[in-house]
């Protein structure tokens, strides 16, 4: 019976060891992509009437098996982004509240190849808390030539900040330059799409990310 066990863990033993040398994160046949990312929003629609621009940050986790050129992964980011102001002579400057953003985002990507160079297509679904302020998109009264005609409603006017949870899809391209086995930088573009939720407004963004991964293979 012993001579039974100690067969069995030198099997295991052995094929873990076989295992390590053919896939690269231990036993298992995927690489392992820890990544860092700066991204840059170009705001788009109804977004555009409150906001200017944005910029934020995410970490990414993503388990990619070579062997079917395909990954999933899941990101977690925060983003801000830069109020729109009206200024009229003689009276106050009317300017939004910053408007702040955490996504949490479950992808999938498909690798056309795995070389040095990796191209890659994908698709998101993501959840996101944001708070907003749609002054400027809520105003009842006209805006078309730089001048609202209802001056006192304008600036007297209260307007309440909106929060809560949007949710979308993030279709995306991309590229990953390996540098190494462990060291790889790249670049992804995206389209994020969030549908209107109640008193949150829908939202498009055109995004650009800059980013560094570390490869556990």
């Amino acid at each position: 019976m012993k001579k039974i066990i100690i067969t069995l863990i030198l099997c295991f033993v052995y094929a873990g060891i076989n295992a390590q040398d053919r896939h690269r994160a231990g036993d298992s046949p995927y690489d392992l992509f820890l990544s860092v990312r700066g991204c840059y929003h170009l705001v788009q629609d109804n977004f555009k009437d409150n906001y200017s621009w944005g910029a934020g940050g995410k970490i990414v986790a993503e388990w990619q098996y070579q062997e079917i050129k395909l990954s999933w992964g899941i990101s977690m980011g925060y983003s801000r982004y830069q109020p729109k102001w009206l200024k009229w002579d003689f009276v106050p400057t009317k300017q939004l509240f910053v408007a702040q953003e955490i996504p949490v985002t479950l992808f999938v990507n498909y690798y056309f190849f795995n070389n040095k160079v990796k191209p890659y297509v994908g698709v998101g679904g993501s959840v996101m808390w944001g708070k907003y302020d749609y002054s400027f998109s809520k105003m009842e009264n006209t805006y078309t030539t730089g001048r609202y005609t209802n001056l006192d409603e304008y600036y007297y006017k209260d307007f309440e900040v909106e929060g809560g949870f949007k949710f979308g899809v993030i279709p995306h391209v991309g590229f990953m330059f390996s540098l190494d086995h462990r060291n790889a930088f790249g670049a992804e573009f995206s389209w994020d799409k969030y549908f209107s939720n109640g008193r949150l407004e829908k939202q498009n963004n055109y995004t650009a990310t800059l980013y560094y991964t570390y490869i556990i293979d």
